[in-house]
């Protein structure tokens, strides 16, 4: 019973601003200021963290996409890159000035 009294009574001198004037409070006020002061830098420091997680999320994604978008057209440069892929989109747009060389490359020696 003692202790439910004791517990209304100190609800009651907090709400009435008794415990801010209080003796104990001033002691203890730089402590309490430190312990405010370190909850508001956590949290925003985990603020900052979250975003940065988020971020970090969302660039490695657009990595991926632009990797396989990169493999992508890497393979069709590579198909259009063919001779015989050259040759046959030079016949379909009827341009007949270029073709095929009819003998192989011949290797040049510098000496």
């Amino acid at each position: 019973m003692d202790k439910k009294i004791n517990k209304k009574n100190v609800i009651r001198r907090l709400f009435s601003g008794d415990i801010l004037v209080n003796e104990t409070l001033s002691r203890h006020g730089r402590y309490l200021i430190y312990l405010v002061a370190l909850a508001l830098f956590y949290m925003g420091f985990h603020y900052n963290m979250a975003r940065t997680v988020k971020q970090t999320r969302q660039l490695e994604r657009e990595v991926k996409n632009l990797q396989a978008e990169y493999a992508t057209k890497a393979s069709e440069l590579m198909r259009l890159s063919k001779q015989s892929e050259i040759i046959r989109m030079l016949n379909a747009r009827n341009i007949t000035t270029v073709s095929a060389p009819k003998a192989p490359p011949k290797r040049i020696n510098n000496r």
